[in-house]
């Protein structure tokens, strides 16, 4: 009896130090992921527009073109009207997801005047697609909300809003 103990602690040394050979000379392998970083191109921008005193509209700067959508009772004073523009940067071929804020508010100043910008759209389809140089550019529209005898000037949120891009 003894000596059956003996043979099964050496076949279990011997079965342990194959277990430990085979797991040191598995290979393994790990992929680590380029950071996904995006640059800004260009800034959205809704242009001058100003509401009556009873009055209230909205502009829409489409995705897909540099042709704001007026609504409401709004005068156009012209200036600068453009969809933003920014460009994903990852891993080559990537598939990425964009999630864009779903509304945002601006100030003018900070004098505690605001107006809301709501309704983001992009001009491609989430699920993005990401280049064979592992980039695509994303063009960017949105909504903004004039109120009634809206405070003349300038609003902005310091150029920024958190656009999310994650590797799927």
């Amino acid at each position: 009896m003894f000596r059956n103990v003996t043979k099964t602690h050496a076949n279990w040394t011997r079965i342990s130090a194959l277990a430990l050979a085979f797991a040191v000379l598995t290979p393994v392998s790990v992929k680590t992921q380029t950071p996904i970083t995006f640059d800004r191109l260009l800034t959205l921008k809704f242009g001058k527009y100003a509401a009556g005193e009873f009055a209230t509209g909205t502009v829409t700067m489409p995705s897909g073109s540099n042709n704001p959508i007026i609504s409401g009772s709004l005068v156009d004073f012209g200036g600068t009207s453009r969809r933003g523009r920014v460009r994903i940067n990852g891993d080559a071929g990537a598939t990425v997801v964009i999630t864009l804020p779903s509304s945002i508010t601006i100030e003018k100043g900070t004098s505690g005047n605001t107006m809301i910008v709501d309704n983001f759209t992009m001009n491609v389809s989430n699920v993005v697609n990401l280049s064979g140089q592992g980039r695509k550019t994303v063009r960017i529209g949105a909504t903004l909300h004039i109120g009634t005898a809206q405070t003349k000037g300038n609003y902005n949120d310091s150029n920024s809003f958190t656009v999310d891009v994650d590797y799927l």
